[in-house]
């Protein structure tokens, strides 16, 4: 879903180990993780959540426009989630959904994976 998507981009970590190709592989995978983790949801949960995202990508959309790069919307984006996780209400729940999902899905990405393995300090391994 296209909704899915917007959310998730401002949701990724913004990681400098990645070159260009590599987000977008990783952006276009994670957005399809993300999106088959709902539809596989039961009904009254992935209602809820569509109806919600929907809401939430339009205003991430008008809350984007001029923002003047992707650091600019994720900035813009953040900001919005933080509000809405203080309201009472689905926002909230479905913005911590989507977060969690799409964090749990960029780690799984092989090339995130290698290059954190890579990047890991070598132990001394003495016994």
């Amino acid at each position: 879903m296209a909704c899915d998507r917007v959310i998730v981009a401002t949701m990724m970590p913004l990681w400098p180990l990645l070159d260009v190709d590599e987000k977008a592989t990783v952006l276009a995978e994670v957005a399809r993780s993300v999106t088959r983790a709902i539809a596989t949801a039961p009904f009254h949960i992935r209602l809820a959540v569509e109806s919600v995202s929907i809401v939430i990508s339009l205003c991430i959309a008008l809350i984007s426009a001029g923002a003047g790069g992707p650091l600019g919307r994720a900035l813009r984006a953040e900001s919005f989630y933080r509000l809405l996780q203080r309201l009472p209400g689905p926002a909230g729940s479905v913005i911590r959904l989507y977060r969690s999902m799409a964090l749990l899905a960029f780690y799984e990405q092989p090339p995130v994976a290698a290059k954190l393995l890579a990047a890991r300090p070598v132990q001394n391994s003495k016994a």
